[in-house]
């Protein structure tokens, strides 16, 4: 039973919703609801609490990647982009200026 209610615990995407210390909170309570105590209700919290970490920062690196490729296939211009053109911007002002580089 514990094994059941652990497996669909970890198993739900909202588990990268869930904030350390939720998921902490709720690990818990089901630690406490199924009368595991001491060293396995322990590592059960921080298994919980690992895997919801590793969850939130997979499911950030999804959005981020989403992101990322919608940008590109809109082709609009990066951060990255607008900076390197305000340094050739600066560059030719300079040149124009006749201030040496």
């Amino acid at each position: 039973m514990v094994e059941l209610i652990k497996k669909t615990l970890l198993a739900g995407v909202g588990l990268a919703a869930l904030s350390k210390e939720k998921a902490e909170e709720l690990a818990r309570e089901i630690a406490s609801a199924t009368q595991t105590t001491g060293e396995k209700g322990k590592e059960f919290v921080d298994e919980v609490v690992a895997r919801s970490a590793r969850a939130r920062k997979d499911l950030e690196e999804t959005v981020q990647r989403y992101v990322t490729e919608q940008l590109k296939r809109l082709n609009l211009p990066t951060k990255d982009d607008i900076a390197a053109l305000n340094a050739r911007i600066e560059e030719l002002e300079r040149t124009l200026a006749g201030k040496p580089q």
